[in-house]
Parts: C-alpha cells; sequence; structure tokens
C-alpha cells in the first residue's frame, strides 16, 4: 500500500515534469499509461483494504468497549489515509489522462494530496530513523544488575517499569505519535484473532491520546487495562509487521514490569514467579534429580564429561514435563546414533530455569539474577556452545543474556534444529525419504524472533512432502503459550491454540511438525479437546529425524 501510494506520487511528479517531452510523442504516452496502470490498480486495492480494515477496527472498538473521543480520532485519522490513497489515485489518473480534467482542478487535488502525505508521513519517517537498527529481539533492559552489585548503581533509585507516560524512553514516546493506525499489527495479532481484550493498534493510540491531554505525568493505567497488557503473548506479529517502527513488545513489557513491581498478579502469575524463586523452575518440581532420567540414557553431567563440546541445556518443559522429556529422548538417541553422544554433557541439578518466564512476565530482577547465576556456570565450566530444544532458552541465550554479561558473546547457541541440520548436510546422519505430508509450525521465537525457517524446511523435504499454513516463517501465527501465557489464563472468545490447529489442519498434512516443547504441548491439547487427535500427528523434529534415521555414516567428525 505505502509503496503503491510512494510510486504514485513519484510517477505524478515524474510525469509532470516530463510532460512536454512525453507528448510530443504518441509512444511516449503509452509507455507512459503502462508504467502507471499497475499503481492505480494497486491503489485501487489499497483502497479497498483500507475499507475493510476500517470495518474491523469498529469491530474491535466494540468489543474493547473504547470511548467515543477515542473512535473519532481513530476514524478521523484512518479517513485520512483512504483520502491520500484516493487523492494519489485521482492525481496519477489525471496526469496521464490529463485532457478529462480541468487544469485548476487537477491542482487543487495534488496540492491537497501532496499535503496530506506530508502530514501523515512525517512523524513515521522520523521514528524509522530512531527505531530503524533495533531488531525485534532487542528488547530494552532497564537497568543491568551486574551494575548494582558492583555498586554503581543504587537499587532503591531503580523503577522497574513505567507509571507515567515520560517514564517511558523516548522512542516509545515519540511511537505513540507516529502510529497512524495503519492496522497491519491488529491484522497479525493472535490475541485480536482470539477475541482477547487487546488491541496493539488500540493500546498505542489510547496513550498517544493521553499524552496529547495530559502530558508526560499522565498515568497510563487511566487508560490500559491490566487484562490488555496480560492478553498479549509477545509474539512479536505487532512490531514485525507495523510498518513504521512501532515497538509494541518494548511497550507492553514496560507496563508488565510496572504491574509486577506494585504486586498486581493474579495467583497464578504469583505462583510463576514463587516456583522460579523455591525451586529454580518454572514446573514447580524440586529441582534435585531434575536430569537423573538422562543419566540413565547415558548423558553424561559437565562434571563427568570435562571434555564436552556442547552444553544440553534441558530446560524447565524438557526436564519435568513427560511429553517434552520424549523430544529430549529423541535427540539423544540420534546423537547416541551419530556417536557424539560423548561430546554432549548436561548440567544435572546445576541447571536452573533460563529466566524467559520471569522477563516475559516482567520480572527483570529476576530474570537477570538468573542469568547472571548460569552466565557464571557457563564461565566455571567454560561452555562454548549451548544447544537447546526451546526456543525461548535459545533466544535469551542468544540475545538476552549477552546484555547482563557480554561474554555470552563468546558462546555458540544452536537450536537442535540447527545443530541436526549440521549433522544432515555433513552426512554426520543420513535420512529416509517416506511418503509423508508434513507442516511446520514455527515457533514465534525461533523464526519471527531469529529468522530461523529455513533448516526445519531443509530437513522436512528430505524425508517427506512439505504444505506450508497460511501463516508461516517470518509470519507464523502463535501457539498461545509465549509471553509467560503458558502459566496463567486469560479471558478469550477462541483459544489461540485453536484457531492454530486449524490453521495447521488446513494443510490436511498427515504430521504438525514442531520445533518448541510448549508449542507442541499447545497443539497437542488442542487437538485432545477438539478430539483430533487420530486425525494428525504432532511430533518435533527430533522425533521426526529419529524415525528417518537410516544409519550413521562411517565417520563421527562434524568439523
Amino acid at each position: 500500500m505505502h509503496m503503491a501510494i510512494l510510486g504514485g506520487v513519484s510517477l505524478s511528479m515524474l510525469y509532470t515534469l516530463l510532460y512536454p517531452w512525453i507528448y510530443r510523442y504518441e509512444l511516449a504516452h503509452y509507455v507512459m499509461f503502462g508504467v502507471a496502470l499497475p499503481f492505480i490498480v494497486g491503489l485501487i486495492g489499497a483502497f479497498v483494504w483500507r475499507a475493510q480494515v476500517l470495518a474491523r477496527s469498529f469491530r474491535v472498538h466494540a468489543e474493547l468497549n473504547v470511548d467515543h473521543e477515542f473512535r473519532r480520532r481513530s476514524a478521523m485519522l484512518q479517513g485520512m489515509l483512504m483520502a491520500i490513497i484516493a487523492l494519489t489515485t485521482t492525481t496519477l489518473a489525471m496526469t496521464i489522462l490529463p485532457t478529462l480534467f480541468y487544469v485548476d482542478i487537477k491542482l487543487i487535488i495534488t496540492v491537497f494530496d501532496y499535503l496530506l502525505i506530508v502530514i501523515f508521513y512525517a512523524r513515521p519517517e522520523v521514528n524509522l530513523y530512531i527505531t530503524f537498527d533495533r531488531g525485534l529481539p532487542n528488547i530494552r533492559m532497564p537497568f543491568n544488575i551486574k551494575d548494582v552489585i558492583e555498586g554503581k548503581v543504587d537499587a532503591s533509585q531503580i523503577s522497574m517499569g513505567v507509571g507515567k507516560i515520560g517514564e517511558f524512553e523516548n522512542y516509545e514516546i515519540h511511537s505513540f505519535d507516529t502510529c497512524v493506525e495503519i492496522g497491519a499489527c491488529e491484522e497479525y495479532c493472535p490475541a485480536v484473532s482470539a477475541g482477547r481484550p487487546l488491541s496493539p493498534r488500540v493500546l498505542v493510540r489510547k496513550l498517544a491520546i493521553l499524552k496529547s491531554a495530559s502530558g508526560l505525568d499522565a498515568d497510563p493505567f487511566k487508560v490500559i487495562g491490566e487484562d490488555e497488557l496480560w492478553a498479549c503473548t509477545t509474539c512479536g506479529a505487532c512490531t514485525y509487521n507495523c510498518p513504521v517502527g512501532v515497538r509494541h513488545i518494548d511497550i507492553i513489557m514496560d507496563l508488565r514490569r510496572k504491574l509486577v513491581e506494585l504486586g498486581k498478579l493474579d495467583q497464578k502469575k504469583s505462583n510463576l514467579l514463587l516456583n522460579i524463586s523455591q525451586y529454580n523452575n518454572s514446573m514447580g518440581m524440586p529441582n534435585y534429580g531434575r536430569h537423573d532420567w538422562l543419566k540413565e540414557l547415558g548423558v553424561k553431567t559437565v562434571q563427568e564429561n570435562s571434555d564436552f563440546e556442547y552444553l544440553l541445556w534441558i530446560g524447565c518443559m524438557g526436564s519435568f514435563d513427560n511429553r517434552a522429556r520424549e523430544i529430549v529422548k529423541a535427540l539423544v538417541e540420534i546423537l547416541r546414533e551419530a556417536g557424539l553422544l560423548d561430546k554432549v554433557a548436561i548440567l544435572g541439578d546445576e541447571e536452573t530455569c533460563c529466566g524467559d518466564p520471569a522477563r516475559r512476565l516482567g520480572e527483570e530482577s529476576r530474570f537477570q539474577e538468573l542469568a547472571l547465576n548460569n552466565i557464571e556456570l557457563f564461565k566455571k565450566y567454560d561452555v562454548k556452545a549451548i544447544i537447546t530444544i526451546c526456543p525461548h532458552g535459545y533466544n535469551v541465550f542468544k540475545n538476552d543474556y549477552v546484555k547482563v554479561d557480554p561474554w555470552m558473546g563468546n558462546v555458540k547457541v544452536y537450536h537442535h534444529v540447527e545443530f541436526l541440520n549440521e549433522l544432515i548436510n555433513k552426512g554426520v546422519i543420513k535420512v529416509s525419504r517416506d511418503n509423508v505430508v508434513f507442516t511446520i509450525h514455527d515457533p514465534c521465537y525461533l523464526a519471527r524472533y531469529n529468522g530461523v525457517i529455513n533448516p526445519q524446511r531443509e530437513i522436512i523435504r528430505k524425508v517427506g512432502d512439505l504444505r506450508e499454513p497460511v501463516r508461516h516463517g517470518a509470519q507464523t501465527f502463535c501457539c498461545g503459550a509465549g509471553g509467560a501465557n503458558y502459566w496463567y489464563d486469560v479471558p478469550e472468545k477462541k483459544r489461540i491454540s485453536h484457531i492454530r490447529l486449524e490453521q495447521l489442519m488446513d494443510t490436511r498434512a498427515q504430521t504438525i511438525v514442531t520445533l518448541c516443547p510448549f508449542c507442541n504441548a499447545m497443539l497437542t491439547d488442542a487437538a485432545r479437546v477438539k478430539g483430533v487427535e487420530d486425525k494428525v500427528k504432532i511430533l518435533d523434529i527430533a522425533e521426526i529425524i529419529r524415525e528417518s534415521v537410516a544409519k550413521p555414516v562411517e565417520t563421527k567428525q562434524i568439523n
């Protein structure tokens, strides 16, 4: 849409400048018409799409019960965008068909169109300049626990979250005014699709209106409800698809931190943090003996195998959830078949939570404590590479821990699909092809946050046929577990996991491929509730590879 507007305006200006030359030659006129026609068609399509977005926004406003003033401002802003599209289309048509319009009318429409475009796009362009280098995983860290420990920062002066508009970071404050209600965030948001009490578009615009009306001292919780914040799965679809660089996740996380600081947590959220504090894991299970079952499979601890090359990070789900343990077992069996089991080691009872649930919930202090303790363990055992089955652990190790201690930049972090794909490509293990149709569910924190999209597809195409769901790759649809949602309930009209399962089953694939123990759990539960367990298999990529491994090749070297 925006490219069509830019192209339409650019062509209009170009044709106006070249008008004296173009109309000397009939061929030039036809060439100009042929170039402009696709833009006109695109603009007409954009106008129709915007009309649909406007209709959807009316429905969302009614569901969220937003006030009349918000609805009025929203309609005006979206109406301005539709006017720009209509005027740009008209301007371009006038340029290539000048005889159909009076000169005075053409001039008035053109000037008005350009004026609206400048007003509409000026602030977004500035915001894009400010945030262009902030990747999706780069969520703001309000303080560094090492500075507190070293006495560089007074802990009593640290505010975990945001209680006033002026306490947001400058780029966040600027983004409030940047939002021009394009609606891409809302279109891709799983919370909106599920009928949860959240629209990222509405949330940002409410803050913009509050700032405009009450200034930087205004309390954001006057317009933002707690349910809105907890409804977010932090999947990142909003920020990823926002063409003007609004970072909704950063804003939501800052507000969640304030709720945690104020103790505004229900029992389930409190229990999650209590489990992490008391048991050092998110599942509320005694940490002692968490990996004894792995020792029975021949996996050694870092103390028993000091020459290990890869630390196998099992994670809370992999350690305690029976279904997730099957995924870990499949990975271990593949490593054994490849003759690589002696190259990996586990932490055993020393492994704790990676901290992702605490951070996504908004408990930044606990997250950083866990991160710092884990980093010290990694240093103690000279960890050079980590393999994990969990995209959430993968993401915090790769993107968040390095902010706590830059030393983590020396550690290579693998999601198990990356590692297994390397083994297959290097011939360390061989897989056999079968007549099975697969579809892949890409985890948000793997595909969207970290761009791991191709390895799983390379593997699946070697073992069977692949059918992609409508939402896949970086545009995947959340399973509903992210943002610590796995541990608490959110009011919704339809479960996010059920929506995703339906999308995957629409491919008519025989097997759904997962790459995350949480995704596997959510989709498996959805299949059980919907009574379709006998119609589709839900397997992790490691389980699929284990079933298709023909035999290990002679060489066991992967370097």
